[in-house]
């Protein structure tokens, strides 16, 4: 399943989205997303996008091969490319669909996206960017009992590098895919594409 989405003011050609002569179909799934497939694709059936089509009302879609999610296209072959709370409802739904069906959900990223770490995942040895330096990772240590960052975030660490700067750690943090430790596209099955 591939979906195109980015920044809501970036337009897309829709006819250019799919190879060969043949005509594309636009499913409106709401207000703020469109739903793009090829009827008659020789392709393997798509069930994840046919469980979210009827999700949205269109339960007897025939679709098979890729399908592209944009922005509300207005019948017209150019388009908005999908806003970001509109791509979080759409991947959210599409992830439950795929936890449901039992498929391995891929996400392709490039390497300037941003990507979400948890700390917790981080070991010795890892590189954490900060600043845009990297920092190798030599431990974590608690806070002091009486700190007050604890008071509003209990489980607050402190990540200490080898070059002996120490940050507050908790959650996770954002970082460009690029930059992610090696474990974290073996723990999403995400991807990286290359530059």
């Amino acid at each position: 399943m591939a979906w195109s989405f980015g920044d809501a003011h970036v337009e897309w050609e829709l006819t250019g989205l799919f190879s060969g002569p043949s005509t594309y179909t636009t499913v409106p799934l709401d207000a703020e997303t469109d739903m793009h497939y090829r009827p008659g694709d020789p392709g393997a059936p798509n069930t994840v996008a046919q469980h979210l089509a009827a999700r949205y009302g269109f339960g007897d879609l025939d679709v098979r091969g890729a399908v592209h999610f944009t922005g509300p296209s207005g019948e017209t072959d150019r388009v908005l490319g999908i806003a970001p709370d509109a791509f979080d409802v759409l991947y959210a739904r599409v992830k439950d669909i795929c936890a449901t069906l039992g498929v391995r959900l891929l996400c392709k990223l490039r390497p300037g996206d941003t990507v979400s770490v948890r700390y917790t995942d981080l070991e010795r040895g890892d590189v954490y960017w900060s600043m845009n330096r990297p920092h190798r990772v030599q431990c974590f240590k608690d806070l002091p009992a009486d700190s007050k960052t604890l008071e509003f975030i209990p489980d607050a660490r402190y990540l200490v590098c080898d070059d002996e700067e120490k940050f507050i750690a908790y959650g996770t943090y954002e970082c460009r895919a690029d930059r992610a430790p090696a474990w974290y596209w073996q723990r999403t099955g995400n991807q990286l594409l290359s530059a």
